[in-house]
């Protein structure tokens, strides 16, 4: 099976920058995986933001890109409050620094990618003993574009979070058998379920009781009879927050990939779709080469950098649909989706050598670096953590062959 390199189309970022800023403010946008576009040649269809530098005339670029109703990152060196406040009500939403920080821009679009993307998929679990209404609060968040499943035994309720991992739990306060509140405490007692926002809907007008809801987890209270635009609009705002503050929590501060953590969890998760499905799936590990060299004789600041460089030129590298992470130090995990290992050794190979060719500026004069990697494959019978052992035993083969190199288990 071949791996399809092209993937996805690549999604649109239009750049407005004067024309000594607009080549680099190009080629960053390209290195983070984007098409990019100039915007002062026109805004095309289905563009997914603009990254406006301050130098630029922002009335220009905000009637331009506002009129597309394109998401707008100004970048801008040291905005005063009047300027923040006046590029907020234009329809700006995030202001980053310059000269640009690539990481920070890239985080800001991720999330825009995502909470396009989650528009119509955010997944809420009801539990309510009464059927009907809980029907009816399906019935209205399903028209608001989100997925909904009705549980009316509070038994049910854990198995039901573990087959959907759904976005929020909408608990009805009063049930039999378990009360919302105890069910709530269930939920609660896993560290996987912790982060899960839970609102509760009731009659109960008791403001002690509505505090106890929210002292043992309760994100939000709802009073019966309940408006369903107000509990759409709810649902969906409670739901989006929390994916905004757990995508911060699962990305790495100085690259902005995903963490360690992170990657294990969807190693784990890419690789029972790929036992359903039948498709190839490929574990990389990836180190760079004497990097502790570069410390010492760099500086942190510049291996910082090294790091930074080659976590852009992995996305630009890749798909939008493969996972890259730091999976700690200077080793950044990667995992290829629908691809078989020869492949993506082929793939690899290719992001090596652009990346053997980076100047890189130290602290007396510039120069490159290399790294090494290790790939393995499903194999039958195969778990998470062998397949990632695989690939960490490949990477050490690959060091000892002499390091610059690709090796498969």
């Amino acid at each position: 099976m071949r791996r399809q390199d092209e993937g996805p189309a690549r999604q649109i970022v239009c750049a407005f920058a004067d024309d000594g800023h607009i080549p680099g403010l190009l080629r960053a946008l390209s290195g983070l995986g984007y098409e990019a576009v100039d915007g002062r040649s026109g805004v095309p269809d289905g563009c997914l933001a603009a990254v406006v530098c301050g130098s630029y005339d922002p009335d220009l670029a905000r009637s331009r890109v506002l009129k597309n109703q394109v998401r707008v990152v100004l970048a801008d060196a040291t905005p005063s409050f009047a300027r923040r406040l006046a590029v907020a009500r234009a329809g700006v939403e995030a202001i980053i620094a310059t000269p640009v920080d690539t990481v920070e821009l890239g985080a800001w679009l991720s999330d825009f990618e995502t909470s396009g993307d989650r528009q119509q998929r955010l997944s809420i679990l009801i539990v309510d003993d009464d059927e009907l209404i809980a029907e009816s609060y399906a019935l209205a968040l399903e028209a608001a574009g989100m997925d909904a499943r009705v549980v009316t035994d509070p038994a049910d309720a854990l198995r039901h979070i573990a087959e959907v991992t759904p976005d929020l739990v909408l608990l009805d306060m009063h049930m039999p058998g378990a009360s919302g509140l105890e069910l709530a405490q269930i939920i609660r007692q896993s560290r996987q379920t912790l982060p899960l926002p839970i609102v509760f809907l009731s009659a109960e007008r008791d403001i002690a009781a509505q505090t106890q809801a929210r002292q043992i987890g309760g994100d939000d209270f709802i009073r019966k009879p309940v408006d369903l635009a107000h509990l759409a609009a709810t649902v969906r705002m409670r739901a989006e927050r929390a994916l905004a503050l757990r995508q911060i929590m699962e990305r790495d501060s100085l690259t902005g990939l995903l963490n360690h953590a992170r990657f294990k969890e969807r190693v784990t998760l890419e690789l029972e779709r790929s036992r359903r499905t039948g498709a190839p799936l490929t574990v990389a590990l990836i180190d760079i080469d004497h990097f502790k060299q570069v410390n010492d004789t760099h500086g942190h600041q510049t291996g910082d950098r090294v790091i930074q460089a080659l976590s852009q030129c992995l996305v630009g590298g890749l798909r939008r649909t493969d996972v890259v992470a730091r999976y700690g130090g200077e080793e950044f995990g990667l995992l290829l989706l629908d691809t078989p290992v020869a492949a993506a050794q082929t793939v690899l190979d290719r992001i090596r050598v652009r990346f053997s060719q980076i100047g890189h500026a130290g602290d007396d004069a510039s120069f490159r670096a290399t790294f090494s990697g290790g790939v393995a494959g499903t194999a039958k019978g195969i778990d998470s953590t062998a397949m990632i052992a695989a690939a960490d035993a490949a990477l050490y083969g690959a060091k000892r062959a002499g390091r610059n190199r690709i090796v498969g288990a």
